[in-house]
């Protein structure tokens, strides 16, 4: 447990930037690619567009930036949750929990991306 403490700058950078990535990026692909796209209100994000954006090298690379960001800070909050909830005697299983899905779901994330 207390590699966990020693990795407390990286926890807290990841859970800056995916803050930043949750709160700039996300809301605008959601709404893009979610909502505009689908109602045809975009002219340009056709389906065959936006596939040819995603999986260029580029595209794959902000889209496993924003959403494995996006885990990392969602499981920093969880972690810490637990944390609020249960007392420090939950601290382990709080820590290697949210972490330990934040990574799988990164890895899952990445995997995903790099197939289309």
């Amino acid at each position: 447990m207390k590699w966990i403490h020693q990795l407390e700058p990286l926890w807290w950078m990841l859970f800056g930037a995916g803050g930043f990535a949750a709160a700039f990026f996300l809301p605008a692909l959601l709404v893009a690619v979610g909502i505009l796209a689908p109602l045809e209100l975009v002219d340009g994000l056709r389906y065959q567009r936006a596939h040819a954006l995603a999986s260029s090298g580029l595209g794959k690379a902000a889209l496993i930036a924003i959403l494995s960001l996006t885990l990392w800070h969602c499981a920093h909050h969880l972690r810490h949750l637990a944390l609020d909830l249960a007392g420090p005697a939950f601290a382990a299983p709080a820590a290697y929990g949210s972490y330990g899905t934040a990574l799988v779901l990164s890895l899952v994330t990445v995997a995903l991306v790099l197939a289309l």
